[in-house]
């Protein structure tokens, strides 16, 4: 029998800052995928777009605004007007998309800790994706944001799943659930020199937002952890410390100390 993927156990890896703050405000934090400078290629793709025949003979009957600027247009003009706009939506895909990352893995990965959480003073938490996709409060409907493993490419510039052809068929147009839905299907491909992360992600669309880095999305702890654990290199105050961060924001699930470096 197949296991349940929504039973995949996921780990969460930081420092005891941002530990804090997801205890305190009960929310986790989802940067943007342009921000995240360590993989430039984050939220990447590319999309064909429908090119007029030349001569265009076709009949001029719809109207065409361009700031103040008017003319008419033919059906085959207006096709590659829709699919022009559409495209820059999928090769912006890293400033909509805003993402929130996990490890998969039935056990700790002690490449996590010396990375994200560091050895001696780091924090993970336990989940599963069922877990999570029950303690995620998101104010948007399904439309706008996904979940799943990330998928590796050793060549991602080439690979077919970030392509996207808009230059024959139907064309999603921009507003669309149907666009947003190809969108953040990007969100979820990265270059296989990051495999080793084996990464499970949520992640979120939003129209154009400039000015904003990332957002933080609200989530039921008990639902979402299943237990805390302490660094494999963590002393015993570094646990006391942990203890005392749960118990003053009443987060009531074990707490062990990682046995990774133990015989």
């Amino acid at each position: 029998m197949e296991p349940d993927p929504s039973q995949t156990t996921i780990w969460r890896y930081m420092d005891l800052p941002r530990f804090v703050s997801i205890l305190s405000t009960g929310k986790l934090w989802f940067p943007k995928a342009a921000t995240l400078r360590d993989d430039p290629y984050e939220g990447y793709g590319k999309a064909k777009v429908f090119e007029v025949p030349s001569p265009d003979e076709g009949r001029k009957w719809i109207t065409h605004r361009e700031g103040a600027k008017e003319s008419m247009i033919s059906g085959a003009e207006m096709g590659t007007n829709i699919s022009k706009m559409s495209a820059q939506i999928v090769e912006d895909a890293s400033e909509h998309l805003y993402v929130n990352s996990w490890c998969l893995g039935e056990s700790e990965s002690m490449a996590m800790w010396q990375i994200y959480g560091s050895l001696g003073f780091g924090v993970a938490v336990k989940s599963s994706e069922s877990q999570y996709q029950r303690a995620a409060r998101f104010a948007v409907d399904e439309s706008y944001y996904d979940v799943g493993p990330v998928a590796y490419h050793d060549d991602l510039k080439s690979a077919a799943a970030i392509c996207r052809d808009f230059s024959k068929g139907s064309i999603p147009l921009i507003g669309s659930s149907s666009l947003r839905r190809e969108v953040l299907k990007l969100g979820f491909h990265k270059r296989s020199c990051y495999g080793y992360e084996t990464e499970w992600r949520a992640v979120i669309y939003q129209e154009l937002r400039p000015e904003i880095p990332g957002v933080q999305e609200a989530f039921d702890l008990d639902q979402l952890i299943s237990a805390v654990y302490a660094g494999p290199r963590a002393e015993a105050f570094v646990c006391d410390a942990v203890f005392s961060v749960m118990e003053k924001f009443g987060l009531t699930k074990p707490l062990k100390k990682s046995d990774l470096l133990s015989r």
